[in-house]
C-alpha cells in the first residue's frame, strides 16, 4: 500500500507530457478512421464487417508500444541528472519506480478503453464482451510496461532501450502476419501463436466471442504467466539499477 502514497505525484509528473500524452490517444483514433473508411462496407465470408477484427487487432497493437512513457519516466527521474534530486526527496525510489509502472498501465487502460468506446460508437464497431477485452487489454498494457522496464534495466544506452522497445512491438506485428503471411516453419508457427502476445490476445478474444471459455482462458492465462515471469526478471534487474 505505501506505493499508493507516491501515485498521485506520479500522475501529476505524467500530466506535465500531456503533449506525448495526447498524442498517445490521437494517433491511433487518426489511423481508426482512415482503417474504417477503408474498409467501409467490407465483411468477412461470414458477413462479420472487416473494420471490427481490424479495429480489435489495433487496438492491442498500440498496447505493445504502452511501455514507453513509463521507461522514459523511470529513465529520466532515476537515471538522468534528476536522480540527485529524486532521491534526496523523502521516498523510495523503489516505491516511485512502481508508481510510474501503475500510473503508465492504467493510462494505457484508458486508452484501449477510450478507442473501444471510439471505435463503437462513431465507427459503428460492436464488441461482444467489453470485460473481456478489458481484461486482456489490462494484460497487454501490464506486460508491454515490464518488458520495456526490462530493456531500460539491462541496457546501458537507453537509446539502445527505446529501439528495442520498438523491435519488441513491430517484431510481433509482423510475426502475428499482419502485414504479410509468414514461412510454415516450427519457429514462424509459434512466434505466431502461443508464443506472440498480440496473435494470443486477439485469439483470446475470437474465442470468448465463440462461447469457448476454456479456450479464451487459456490463452489469457499464458499471457498472465508470461507476466509473472518476466515481472520477476524485472525486479532483480531494477533492485540491481536503483539500488
Amino acid at each position: 500500500m505505501r506505493v499508493l502514497s507516491t501515485v498521485k505525484y506520479t500522475a501529476l509528473r505524467m500530466l506535465r507530457n500531456y503533449i506525448v500524452l495526447l498524442l498517445l490517444l490521437v494517433v491511433p483514433i487518426i489511423l481508426l478512421t482512415v482503417f474504417s473508411f477503408i474498409l467501409s462496407g467490407a465483411v468477412t465470408e461470414s458477413g462479420v464487417p472487416y473494420i471490427n477484427e481490424t479495429s480489435m487487432s489495433q487496438i492491442f497493437v498500440f498496447q505493445l508500444f504502452g511501455g514507453s512513457i513509463v521507461m522514459s519516466l523511470i529513465y529520466n527521474d532515476l537515471f538522468t541528472e534528476n536522480r540527485m534530486r529524486m532521491y534526496a526527496l523523502p521516498f523510495k525510489q523503489t516505491m516511485y519506480a512502481f508508481s510510474i509502472m501503475m500510473c503508465g498501465a492504467l493510462f494505457s487502460i484508458l486508452l484501449g478503453v477510450v478507442l473501444m468506446v471510439y471505435s463503437q460508437f462513431v465507427l459503428g464497431v460492436v464488441w461482444q464482451n467489453w470485460l473481456w477485452m478489458i481484461y486482456i487489454i489490462s494484460l497487454m498494457a501490464v506486460l508491454s510496461v515490464i518488458v520495456c522496464l526490462i530493456f531500460t534495466f539491462s541496457v546501458k544506452n537507453f537509446k539502445i532501450a527505446e529501439r528495442l522497445s520498438e523491435v519488441y512491438g513491430i517484431s510481433f506485428i509482423v510475426l502475428a502476419g499482419l502485414f504479410f503471411p509468414m514461412p510454415e516453419n516450427g519457429f514462424f508457427d509459434f512466434f505466431g501463436s502461443y508464443g506472440n502476445p498480440l496473435t494470443l490476445s486477439i485469439d483470446s478474444v475470437r474465442q470468448m466471442g465463440l462461447s469457448n471459455p476454456e479456450g479464451a482462458w487459456f490463452q489469457a492465462n499464458i499471457l498472465l504467466g508470461a507476466i509473472i515471469i518476466l515481472f520477476i526478471v524485472m525486479l532483480i534487474l531494477g533492485r540491481r539499477k536503483i539500488g
